[in-house]
């Protein structure tokens, strides 16, 4: 199977990324320097292995928030194989759009999919939560103004 094929699937994780990034909407996006830009925050932070990587600030401002908003999802042997590798599934699963598969990543402390797998259980964050935090984000509000 060549990444074409791959990419032509509609469930496939490349297409789901692809299509988030085009989404200006998508809370992730937010950090973004091509929509957003303000001097005063940073978008890109070097880490120790000095990998320069995106910044989300709104998640970040608002990430103990939302972690405490976390439920516990218990996972079984057939959950832990149908989202094996799958934040994007579980995100579907969870708030009907694969989008928010970071969000899931980040509060179940996983740098990328490939951490995610055969996990006891999964934090999965309360959206109304994430939603409040977002609305009443003045650089949001100021962005919408404009």
């Amino acid at each position: 199977m060549n990444f074409t094929d791959v990419y032509k699937n509609s469930a496939s994780f490349s297409r789901v990324i692809v299509n988030q990034m085009l989404n200006d909407s998508d809370v992730e996006r937010c950090g973004d320097i091509s929509k957003y830009v303000n001097d005063d925050i940073s978008t890109f932070r070097t880490t120790s292995q000095n990998l320069q990587v995106r910044v989300n600030f709104l998640l970040d401002k608002y990430f103990d928030k939302i972690k405490a908003s976390c439920s516990k999802k218990s996972m079984s042997i057939e959950d832990n194989s149908k989202y094996r590798y799958r934040p994007e599934a579980l995100s579907l699963d969870q708030y009907n759009i694969p989008g928010l598969w970071y969000l899931i990543l980040r509060v179940n402390s996983c740098e990328d999919a490939m951490e995610f797998h055969d996990l006891p259980y999964v934090l999965i964050p309360d959206l109304a939560v994430v939603n409040s935090c977002i609305m009443q984000e003045e650089y949001i509000l100021g962005k919408e103004a404009l």
